[in-house]
């Protein structure tokens, strides 16, 4: 039996098909109506259907662009289920991690410009960041050299997220160290300063070491410009790439399309969680701390924007955003040889780590990556609510997937979203 909420998502997904369809470098077109849809669209479309209707996740965003052209789009569920309003493209969703990519092209521009040297030592920027420690089983040390703003973009700061168990966990956790869980109650500027008193987890550049950098790099951005990372996030990127609804909160009449938050339960059914100060509070309000690693709200649209700018070299709708050389750099493996053919880890065993590498701010595919549902040369990162953002340049293809559900470790620390594309575009 077809429930009335069935057929109203239906409805509204029919209504986006038809309605939305057809975009070249984020400008709307004249529909194509004899564009056939891709071989793995009704895989991404049912199956997204299915995991909805299970309550695996309570909505699903779907854009994929190849040659400049959103060949595929799909929006299905809820904004919120329990007010029955439907979920569409014009959806505020948080990044949380996949804000890193956008962060790091701010940091891009002010190297185009001269600015940064991405060689340098972070304490040129943030003296705070100077004579740092580095945590050991017998005690501290000191650092051996000094972090430098590379070491950041790749995570190899020796810098972590202190609720990630590791030798310093109970540094952060003792002083409170944890930028998404107080972005309403304290600055940037106030949390790196607290921040650069914590000890390394390890030597700078001897480690990949997944953690709050990202943040320390929107404090670099402020330092140089003397603006707000924020203010800065937006003349510098967002307006030239017209990511209108992208920001740090949904601001003003932006409040009624942001997605209810949610996390699974030991089921596996997405259940809403409020505004738990954990995951960042009300993200309807300012935060007083404007975090680049996770802090981010906005559009799948505004989001394929960016991608399809990397996609085409720093360049979008004839401005130039990027130079060529700072997005290869971004989207090109930066990781020393010697870390290894599995570098990232995230403190166990996983075999679709083999052979990934790291750009700045985002996973580049090696290739041989057996385990890894893409492509060699894929780069992006994803978030911790479901969110999956990637470019393929070999099939010069973009992909943005928006959900809203938390996994939990009872019931398995999956993103089923994600796993469904990926296998419907990447699968045999």
């Amino acid at each position: 039996m077809i429930t009335q909420r069935a057929m109203r998502a239906k409805f509204v997904q029919m209504a986006t098909l038809v309605g939305l369809a057809g975009l070249i470098l984020g400008k709307a077109v004249s529909q194509d109506h004899t564009h056939s849809e891709p071989d793995y669209g009704p895989e991404i479309r049912a199956g997204a259907s299915e995991l909805i209707e299970t309550g695996q996740i309570p909505n699903a965003i779907t854009l994929i662009a190849e040659d400049n052209m959103i060949v595929f789009r799909d929006a299905q569920g809820w904004q919120d289920v329990s007010s029955d309003i439907a979920a569409s493209e014009a959806m505020l969703f948080r990044h949380f991690s996949s804000s890193k990519p956008m962060t790091c092209a701010a940091i891009m521009t002010l190297v185009d410009d001269g600015l940064v040297d991405i060689e340098a030592p972070v304490k040129t920027y943030l003296p705070a960041f100077s004579d740092m420690q580095v945590r050991t089983a017998e005690g501290l040390v000191p650092a051996e050299r000094d972090i430098t703003i590379r070491d950041l973009m790749t995570h190899t700061s020796g810098i972590v997220y202190g609720q990630s168990p590791s030798l310093v966990s109970s540094d952060y956790t003792e002083a409170n160290v944890n930028a998404i869980a107080n972005r309403m109650d304290e600055s940037l500027a106030e949390h790196n300063q607290r921040l650069a008193e914590m000890p390394l987890v390890a030597q700078p550049g001897t480690e990949w070491n997944y953690g709050e950098s990202m943040g320390v790099l929107g404090g670099v951005v402020e330092a140089v410009s003397g603006q707000s990372f924020g203010d800065y996030l937006h003349s510098r990127l967002f307006a030239p790439l017209e990511m209108n609804d992208t920001g740090f909160y949904a601001a003003d009449d932006r409040a009624e399309r942001l997605s209810q938050l949610y996390m699974r339960d030991e089921e596996g059914h997405a259940q809403p969680v409020g505004d738990y100060p954990g995951f960042g509070g009300d993200y309807r309000k300012a935060p007083a701390l404007e975090y680049g690693g996770a802090g981010l709200v906005g559009t799948a649209g505004d989001a394929m924007n960016f991608l399809i700018m990397l996609l085409n070299g720093g360049a979008f709708n004839g401005k130039r955003v990027l130079s060529e050389e700072s997005v290869a750099m971004m989207t090109t493996d930066q990781l020393d040889p010697a870390l290894g053919t599995a570098p990232i880890s995230f403190g166990f065993p996983d075999p679709r780590w083999e052979n990934v590498g790291f750009g700045f701010c985002g996973l580049v595919v090696r290739p041989g990556a057996a385990g890894h549902l893409g492509a060699a040369g894929e780069y992006g990162w994803s978030g911790l609510a479901g969110t999956d953002t990637w470019i393929d340049p070999e099939a010069n293809r973009a992909v943005v997937i928006a959900t809203q559900a938390i996994p939990n470790p009872a019931s398995g620390l999956d993103y089923p979203l994600s796993t469904l594309v990926r296998t419907a575009i990447y699968g045999d």
